[in-house]
């Protein structure tokens, strides 16, 4: 009798344990659902962002529903080029919002976070800021065009005259050609990342990057966009060649 007791106990515990762990991975399918799983454009959307940046990206829309909490790691490019942190990080939340079906997400802001094996970096873009890199990456891809068309009186008129002061057609020319002894003639430009910026009067500005391919090396391609202008004409105030 007593044994059978004993087995009987014995089958109850071990009952009791798998209905247990049973419960546990039911907490944690649901935990992890809430979690990962977006709508299926986003999730698409998601990781063209990650392929951008050679590595794998998980994401979940906030408990608050502000927010889309995205994190890259395993990144190739990133590990690569970790000076480069906050532009990735961008090009991650920019590739992302490109690739988004629905222009009128419930969230306001996209955050990323960029892991590397030995630091991980948070940065946010807001909708309204990703709204106004769309409006103003066609000024970097024309910039780029016509750089690489060797068209500096079209890459001239882009650039607001108060800021070329003096300086005419030829001095932009000469600018722009006096490193291709050593890099080479442009021959296209891939837009990767943006920043915004703004002066001590309050004036804003955004930074648009990327690399530049040479013939002989690649440089990067950054111009400085004065976003109080409302066209591309006379809205570059800076290029320059590095990040």
């Amino acid at each position: 009798m007593k044994e059978i007791l004993i087995i009987c106990y014995a089958i109850f515990q071990l009952s009791a344990c798998q209905s247990a762990k049973k419960e546990e991975a039911n907490v944690a399918s649901t935990a992890s659902n809430s979690q990962t799983q977006l709508p299926a454009a986003e999730q698409k959307a998601l990781q063209l962002a990650a392929t951008a940046l050679a590595g794998e990206a998980t994401g979940f829309v906030s408990p608050d529903g502000k927010a889309l909490e995205m994190t890259i790691s395993n990144s190739a490019t990133m590990e690569q080029e970790a000076d480069l942190l906050p532009l990735h990080s961008s090009n991650a939340a920019w590739v992302f919002y490109k690739n988004l079906q629905n222009d009128k997400p419930s969230y306001e802001k996209i955050v990323v976070y960029a892991q590397l094996k030995d630091t991980t970096i948070a940065r946010e873009y807001t909708l309204r800021e990703l709204a106004m890199v769309k409006a103003r990456v066609p000024t970097f891809e024309m910039a780029g065009k016509l750089l690489v068309a060797a068209d500096y009186k079209g890459l001239y008129d882009l650039f607001d005259p108060a800021v070329m002061g003096f300086m005419q057609v030829k001095g932009l020319q000469e600018y722009c050609t006096q490193i291709e002894p050593q890099y080479g003639k442009p021959i296209s430009v891939e837009f990767r990342g943006f920043s915004f910026n703004k002066t001590s009067a309050g004036k804003e500005f955004l930074s648009l990057a990327g690399p530049l391919r040479r013939q002989t090396k690649d440089t990067a391609f950054d111009i400085a966009v004065d976003l109080s202008k409302p066209d591309a004409k006379g809205s570059i105030s800076a290029l320059k060649f590095d990040y």
